[in-house]
């Protein structure tokens, strides 16, 4: 078995093994959902330990050095911590409007609830999933997959992966309203997927996509201290209207995605020797 299959096939099993019977075991009632039990949750820190042992296996420690690095890199054009900072909240806002739209709903904006960004339980968060998992998607799936197929398709392709690895914390919602819950995910992935690979393509910084992961998640999460009148997030009305909503933000981060160029993305191998790809002209 060659190298670079060996490794993906250690990257799934990684990934996917330990959170899928961690989450089952929570969430189909097998074990108690609180006390010690709890630490189950960080299973989902599998997906970016995959991702450094799959590196690892496939660069050795210039791969994993390089992912660390890219980890911690601050120094990327101003635009690109602009639309981190404020795509996600954007795009909450205006599937708020929709919502508000067609429903007639009166809403009360409080620009005090985006406070609650700074609060220590949000940051709890960001090493709770971003960082448990964006080693692996974005620091060594996409890269490989853009290497294979086009940027657009990689990012989905990423996307669907994604989703399928949340399955035991969806199906309650797939059980409920089968055919909205798959629109509602499938555009909510799709959204989170498009914008986070192309910030990480584009920047080739880790903790920018990592950002953008959290802040797409904590800008739905205090949509209600932002927008007093918000029913809840089971809501029919808003959840369509939210799926809208990232459908067409997704969209907007298509052009700059596809002016990424394959030949610059990731690691490349030349002959025996695996190197890091030159700095990206697009960006």
């Amino acid at each position: 078995m060659r190298t670079e299959t060996r490794a993906l096939l250690y990257f799934f099993l990684i990934a996917c093994v330990p959170p899928w019977i961690g989450w089952s075991l929570l969430r189909f009632g097998a074990l108690p959902a609180n006390g010690y039990w709890q630490a189950l949750d960080l299973t989902g820190w599998g997906a970016s330990a995959a991702g450094l042992i799959a590196t690892y296996m496939q660069e050795g420690g210039n791969g994993v050095r390089r992912l660390l690095r890219q980890a911690v890199r601050i120094v990327v054009p101003v635009r690109w911590w602009m639309l981190v900072l404020f795509v996600p909240p954007l795009t909450v806002a205006v599937g708020t409007l929709l919502y508000a739209v067609l429903s007639g709903a009166p809403l009360t904006f409080a620009p005090s609830g985006y406070l609650r960004l700074v609060a220590p339980a949000m940051w709890v968060t960001f090493f709770l999933g971003p960082f448990g998992e964006e080693f692996g998607w974005r620091g060594y799936l996409l890269p490989r997959l853009a290497r294979r197929f086009s940027v657009l398709s990689s990012v989905l392709i990423v996307g669907a992966v994604w989703a399928i690895w949340h399955w035991p914390l969806l199906y309650e919602g797939f059980i409920a309203a089968p055919g909205r819950e798959l629109i509602v995910v499938l555009a909510g992935i799709t959204y989170m997927s498009i914008w986070i690979g192309t910030v990480y393509l584009r920047t080739e910084s880790l903790l920018l996509a990592m950002l953008m992961h959290w802040n797409i998640n904590a800008a739905r999460d205090i949509s209600a201290d932002v927008f007093f009148g918000l029913p809840s997030g089971t809501d029919a009305l808003l959840q369509w209207s939210g799926a809208l909503a990232n459908a067409l933000v997704a969209l907007l981060a298509i052009p700059a995605l596809l002016a990424v160029s394959a030949e610059t993305v990731g690691p490349r191998r030349e002959g025996a020797k695996t190197v890091s790809a030159g700095a990206n002209p697009l960006r």
